[in-house]
């Protein structure tokens, strides 16, 4: 039985997962076999836990197409297993290898400044990070693609009804420093996992001037998805009314 107390310290976004686990169980080389994949196991271990990871990875573009896990220790070490398995999925192993323990933590958090996992959970987050890295080096000889179709930016917090307080009396530079702080916590991890990035460029009125960088400037989702996905989050989070323009 759960301590009620510890329970409690996880974000309710991640207890929900906890409750319905997905990516519990594992696959076997024949698994792969049936399904023209490669078996690739990622294990770890300490004085009290074991975690071994299961992916069945396409070998024609190194996407992750499935993932499983099994644990033996604590609570806090399957629900780490359990956002991990649901993050790698439709990605390759190189926009894997990005994947850091904040990113796992951010994509379950209920609000954005307030962490998913208690500091009693790092060690277990850090399990799971040492377990991908063995299986991303069994991937190594597969060929992959330099730029990506969609980059899974995470924008599910809740909306601030009506904006930040005040927005419209606020001098343009603590506008700007408001949207660069959401920027940097809520876009930049997920844009980097495609070896991409995003700058602040200039405010003009509602109208967020941003530039891309890294692969970003090659992608045709920097004017589709990810560009609607950041606008999205600029809207909900600092005011409805913001419109994000690229730099082409």
């Amino acid at each position: 039985m759960i301590q009620r107390s510890y329970w409690e310290l996880f974000s309710k976004k991640l207890r929900e997962k906890i409750d319905r686990l997905r990516y519990t169980g594992y696959f076997t080389i024949k698994n792969a076999e049936e399904r023209g994949m490669r078996f690739v196991t990622g294990r770890e271990e300490n004085s009290s836990s074991k975690l071994c990871l299961y992916w069945l990875v396409d070998e024609s573009d190194g996407v992750i197409a499935d993932a499983k896990f099994q644990v033996f220790g604590p609570i806090g070490l399957i629900a780490a297993a359990e956002v991990a398995s649901e993050l790698v999925l439709r990605k390759n192993y190189d926009q894997v290898s990005r994947i850091s323990a904040d990113l796992i933590d951010q994509h379950v958090r209920d609000r954005k400044d307030t962490p998913a996992f208690p500091k009693e959970c790092h060690p277990y987050l850090n399990l799971v990070l040492s377990a991908m890295d063995r299986a991303i080096q069994q991937c190594l000889d597969i060929p992959f693609a330099a730029t990506f179709d969609t980059t899974p930016i995470e924008n599910d917090f809740g909306a601030i009804p009506g904006g930040i307080p005040g927005w419209l009396e606020m001098p343009p530079s603590h506008k700007l420093q408001i949207i660069e702080e959401v920027i940097d916590k809520e876009i930049r991890p997920y844009v980097e996992l495609d070896a991409g990035g995003v700058k602040v460029v200039r405010l003009n009125g509602d109208e967020v001037l941003i530039s891309y960088e890294g692969s970003c400037t090659t992608c045709h989702s920097s004017t589709g998805s990810t560009l609607t996905a950041i606008q999205q989050i600029l809207r909900a989070r600092v005011y409805p009314s913001l419109q994000v323009i690229p730099q082409l």
